[in-house]
């Protein structure tokens, strides 16, 4: 067992922490045996995590700092720029991030910036190290020649390879980091699903070790499946159960065509670059007209909605009727202004369109408030509007919907009551990390795990 005092007398060491088992909860336990901690992680959303949980635990702000890497690199990098080199503006691309982590870790060779550091913390606590790039791990590296330093995640939930998070906990961490244990106790389904979480550990171990999985098991639900679109998975699988829902899929396109065919009974999430609306935004601004500019709009609605064709041999609908002329009526108001009021109203009663099925409503609803801030006159143009919303959602988060359809990227950190894995299989297929996204999906389950697949056995 882990113990969060034992790991405090460390000056190194690296925790091996499975889904579920009380990670966050050890993260906030070591802050809180006093000094000052500094504790890194990755995204907005863990920040949030690990200052919520700090807070049940009565720890003070000012003993713990957490933050992301990102954010405190360039603290220290833009304040010490003659040492650190940072990127003339914010980083974007993966050679900018190298150059802010290894600038960073480069100013933390200076003996005056190493003191500013040592006179600020007395421990460091890194979270999700399996996500680290060789260029974090070198700027974590340096900081625990500075400060205690103690790394925690699961190389079984490492899934970004893809963006260079591909280093191997024997060769290239427990030098640096001493291994400190393993999490054992599966908090996720203590009271839910014990029976549950065993299966998940059970399996973490077989993937881990390329053994074959059953997925007959009794502890899941095995329903054979030819590929992703079983609709009948998605919902009759699901009839009586209550609580919160997780459809997941490795492929974006898939689960976006899989919202749309359950018609707003499932939505899509989006992701934190927020591509399309940005892509909406540009198309906005270059408009020369009011019909260019619904064209925007239209475009955008194409990738949030499931539009039923009309049949005009149907009895008349008076809702479809006051949709569609209220939004003639705002769309020929694009011209007027900035365009932002009309376009904000003919959103809004879109969602009111009984042949329209909303499945992507995060995205619509963030298009519809950059509307509202080029209303509000607070932007000159969409883009830097849909700007300000996407840095919003990044800081705050986003609440989830009952039932939701995503990727294992998005969905990496989250729980649900229940999770439907649509097609197995398919994660065989995938390019890398194929057991390692396997297993992130299926450790989203707190209450009920069903899967569908053509094939009883995996073997990844």
């Amino acid at each position: 067992m882990v113990d969060a005092a034992h790991l405090g007398t460390l000056n190194r060491g690296a925790v091996v922490a499975p889904a579920g088992h009380g990670k966050t909860e050890l993260l906030a336990q070591v802050a809180a045996l006093g000094g000052r901690s500094l504790i890194l992680t990755h995204t907005n959303a863990g920040v949030h995590a690990i200052r919520e949980r700090l807070r049940r635990l009565g720890v003070p702000g000012a003993r713990a700092a957490v933050q992301t890497i990102a954010k405190w690199c360039a603290r220290y990098a833009y304040a010490f720029p003659g040492a650190a080199q940072p990127p003339l503006d914010d980083p974007k691309t993966a050679a900018e991030w190298q150059q802010l982590h290894l600038g960073t870790a480069s100013a933390l060779g200076i003996a005056a910036i190493r003191e500013v550091v040592l006179a600020s913390y007395d421990r460091v606590l890194v979270d999700e190290y399996q996500d680290c790039t060789p260029d974090q791990h070198v700027l974590v590296k340096r900081l625990s020649e500075i400060v205690p330093t103690i790394v925690v995640g699961d190389p079984m939930q490492g899934i970004f390879e893809f963006a260079g998070a591909k280093l191997d906990w024997p060769t290239e961490i427990h030098p640096d980091f001493p291994f400190s244990g393993t999490l054992t106790v599966p908090y996720r389904w203590a009271g839910k699903n014990p029976a549950l979480g065993a299966w998940i550990a059970e399996t973490r171990l077989k993937l881990e070790h390329g053994q074959p999985i059953d997925l007959a098991d009794p502890r899941v639900s095995y329903r054979v499946s030819k590929g992703p679109f079983d609709m009948g998975l998605l919902f009759e699988t699901l009839e009586g159960k209550d609580g919160s829902v997780a459809a997941i899929h490795c492929n974006k396109k898939i689960c976006y065509r899989l919202a749309s065919a359950a018609n707003g009974g499932y939505q899509a999430i989006e992701e934190v670059a927020a591509n399309t609306l940005m892509s909406f935004a540009r198309q906005w601004d270059r408009a020369a007209d009011a019909k260019e500019r619904l064209a925007a709009v239209l475009s955008l609605s194409n990738e949030c909605f499931h539009k039923i064709d009309f049949d005009k041999t149907q009895e008349f609908d008076p809702d479809h009727a006051l949709a569609r002329d209220g939004m003639k009526a705002a769309a020929k108001r694009f011209g007027d202004g900035n365009g932002g009021e009309a376009a904000g109203r003919f959103m809004a009663l879109a969602r009111t369109h009984p042949k329209w099925k909303l499945y992507r409503s995060s995205l619509w609803r963030d298009a519809e408030h950059a509307a509202a801030e080029l209303t509000a006159e607070r932007t000159e143009c969409m883009v830097d509007a849909a700007e300000r919303i996407k840095q919003r959602s990044s800081n705050m988060g986003r609440r989830l919907p009952r039932r939701t359809i995503s990727t294992p990227l998005l969905l990496k950190g989250l729980e649900f009551d229940h999770v439907v894995i649509p097609d197995a299989a398919h994660f065989m297929k995938q390019d890398m990390a194929q057991a390692k996204l396997f297993y992130v999906a299926i450790s989203r389950a707190t209450l009920s795990l069903t899967i569908g697949s053509s094939q009883r056995w995996l073997q990844f």
